[in-house]
């Protein structure tokens, strides 16, 4: 693993030194000072405050400070800063603004919507410390889908190629039958017998008005034919492009429940499922824990929370229908855009991460999860352990 430099300098930011001239030599003497406190084996267990007084000077001091009224106020406690020192309490925000009522909506407030080069899927906070679990193809384009639209792109390039050659000898037949017919006109012209003339003409304009109705229903399909053509190489370029694009990128856009956008970074993707591992930095963030695997039963209610079609923040209900090569099978609604979004229980816990859908031409399809144990599986050494 790289180291937290490595990691920063990879985020385009870079570590560097405080100018000599901030660091006057009474600081020098108060930080030293306030490390030693902080770090020595007998450490004090009391808060430290740091603030500036009127004069602007650095005060450190275990007593609480007074009237401090437009002076920047630092708490330290145990070597850990509090929000004040740069912490955002994501909980705090979204519990104060929207006062859950169940442990549904309490559930709602730790799922995030994930936008991406490819489109946008769900996701969901997994533990305080701003860990969001999604699904793979959220973030990138799944291998084997990526080659079965490569393979269904080349079909539609090849139709594509017939369809141009079609219509290129249907042109050249109605130039040649242009041709016919000029030729054809110029012959009725030379005629001198005046019924023979007008029997030839009749059978003329006959011929023109079928060339002139095959022209234009040509000129009316090449014309659909080229806009279409247009829009999918379009379409397809676009899509190449982002499918590349999706390949690589390591930061993504979450939103929050309130609308807020975060940046997150990528931490892992599983090897052996469609799972992805993001981070938010400097957070202390909601979450929903983690279901107990022996109690998911056939019956037992669960509901779907994500951002279905666009609409953030939607939750469906149904029962597990049971299970198939290992994954949890529900009747609950889950449309595109759900990808990556918790399958919790009755009591707000999550049991399965949603990631796929299977339809069938007679009814609603049935919504299948990835069940949760399987990322702390994948991603023990980030979920299992105070990152």
């Amino acid at each position: 693993m790289t180291n937290q430099k490595e990691i920063a300098e990879n985020r385009g930011y870079s570590y560097k030194c405080f100018s000599k001239k901030v660091l006057f030599s009474a600081s020098i003497i108060l930080i030293l000072f306030f490390l030693i406190i902080l770090f020595s084996e007998g450490k004090a267990k009391a808060d430290i405050y740091q603030y500036k007084d009127k004069s602007g000077n650095l005060v450190l001091t275990d007593t609480p400070p007074g009237n401090v009224e437009n002076r920047e106020i630092i708490k330290y406690k145990d070597g850990r800063s509090s929000r004040s020192s740069g912490i955002r309490d994501i909980e705090k925000d979204l519990v104060e603004r929207y006062r859950p009522k169940s442990e549904i909506e309490k559930a709602s407030l730790s799922t995030v919507t994930i936008k991406t080069s490819i489109g946008q899927g769900s996701g969901f906070f997994i533990n305080e410390n701003g860990y969001i679990l999604t699904n793979k193809h959220v973030l990138r384009v799944d291998e084997k889908e990526m080659k079965k639209t490569e393979e269904f792109m080349a079909r539609v390039d090849n139709r594509i190629e017939d369809d141009e050659a079609t219509i290129t000898e249907v042109e050249n037949r109605l130039r040649r039958m242009r041709s016919d017919l000029d030729d054809y006109k110029a012959a009725i012209d030379r005629m001198t017998d005046p019924n023979a003339q007008k029997i030839a003409m009749q059978k003329y304009r006959s011929q023109s008005e079928q060339y002139d109705f095959s022209e234009a229903q040509l000129r009316k399909r090449k014309n659909e034919f080229e806009e279409k053509t247009s829009r999918y190489r379009q379409d397809k370029g676009e899509f190449t492009k982002k499918a590349r694009m999706a390949k690589h990128d390591r930061q993504f856009i979450v939103i929050l429940k309130d609308k807020t956008e975060l940046e997150a970074n990528l931490v892992s993707v599983s090897n052996d499922h469609d799972l992805a591992l993001l981070k938010i930095d400097g957070c202390k963030s909601p979450y929903i824990q983690q279901g107990v695997q022996k109690e998911i039963i056939q019956g037992m209610a669960v509901f779907a929370i994500g951002s279905p079609l666009g609409l953030g923040d939607s939750v469906s209900s149904g029962v597990v229908s049971g299970y198939d090569n290992d994954y949890i099978r529900t009747d609950a609604k889950i449309y595109p855009g759900n990808s990556g979004g918790p399958l919790i229980n009755a009591e707000g816990k999550v049991v399965g991460i949603n990631t796929l859908k299977l339809i069938t031409h007679k009814f609603e399809g049935m919504g299948f999860a990835i069940p949760v144990r399987r990322a702390f599986q994948d991603f023990n050494k980030y979920l299992n352990n105070d990152q």
